[in-house]
């Protein structure tokens, strides 16, 4: 069960009692409830682990008591939720800036290894051949691929400037692709490899071979906006289905924007997945290095499927 934590300020005599809540850590407390009996076992398997690791010599158990996991659990969401510095989260549970990054970085890596479960899956995904299982088991045989981007800060080196300058944002941005359902959930988040904003979402898309690899086996098909108008020369061409392009110095006859605005309808539920996702602001506006993109972004879908 979600628990309560006491934050005492013996100077002004006030103590504050911080429950879970989607104002404060972006789920309910039943949902806190759910997420704290999916991850607390993988926790368990770490500590044992740590245990276990060649070379140890202190007894597992040693040293000072850590937290307890919920509460680590809590303030890990509560900097995912808000998408403030590390000081910040710190001096809200009234704890030191370190403790916060290692609950942060433990539950990262605690949902990237759960995976995204959204509702209808059967298992959590948490490998490419989840996924193509997943996708073939779809009573709707269709998903959805799209690019997003984050802005960023803007890098101090020229050429890494110019690497993360998105010509269509005018902005400074990390990219990275989006595989989702018709349940409006994220069920695979990829950073684009090369780290840079300026690839383009299809070039981005063929980088990611384990990607390509799932969207060439699956049965489903493949809805994608304008960007992915090649895919169809990559993969099967009967199961690719992007909007029919403006033809040169022409417009499209009514037929075609008609078959465009069904399509944009069809598509609806993958901007809504990236909706869920961006609603944590931690993935509003990137500051942290840019390996860490990947991993939080994966992190966070799977809270955005299972929440």
């Amino acid at each position: 069960m979600p628990k309560r934590h006491r934050v005492s300020n013996s100077r002004f005599a006030r103590t504050t009692v911080l429950s879970p809540s989607r104002d404060l850590c972006g789920t309910t407390p039943a949902q806190f409830g759910d997420l704290l009996a999916r991850l607390a076992p993988l926790a368990d398997a770490e500590y044992l682990a740590r245990g276990r690791r060649p070379g140890r010599r202190r007894a597992l158990g040693g040293g000072d008591r850590p937290n307890p996991f919920w509460f680590r659990l809590l303030v890990a969401l509560t900097h995912l939720r808000q998408g403030i510095p590390l000081r910040a989260t710190a001096a809200i549970f009234g704890i030191d800036e370190k403790s916060v990054r290692n609950y942060r970085d433990e539950i990262v890596r605690l949902l990237s290894e759960h995976g995204c479960q959204p509702p209808g899956a059967a298992r959590p995904i948490r490998t490419l051949e989840d996924l193509r299982e997943h996708l073939d088991s779809l009573p709707e045989e269709c998903c959805m691929v799209d690019g997003t981007h984050v802005p960023r800060s803007m890098p101090v080196d020229f050429g890494a400037q110019r690497a993360a300058w998105s010509g269509k944002d005018r902005d400074h941005v990390v990219k990275a692709t989006v595989v989702a359902d018709a349940r409006r959930r994220p069920l695979w988040f990829e950073a684009n490899p090369n780290g840079e904003g300026r690839t383009h979402d299809i070039t981005m898309l063929r980088s990611q071979t384990g990607i390509m690899d799932v969207l060439a086996r699956t049965r489903a098909h493949i809805l994608g906006d304008k960007a992915y108008g090649g895919l169809r020369h990559d993969l099967d061409p009967d199961r690719v289905i992007t909007p029919a392009m403006k033809p040169r110095r022409s417009e499209l006859d009514a037929g075609d924007r008609l078959y465009n605005r069904d399509l944009s309808s069809l598509r609806m539920p993958v901007e809504h997945a990236i909706g869920r996702i961006k609603w944590w602001r931690s993935l509003q506006h990137w500051r942290a290095d840019i390996e860490r993109f990947g991993p939080t972004g994966k992190a966070v879908a799977t809270l955005a499927s299972i929440t």
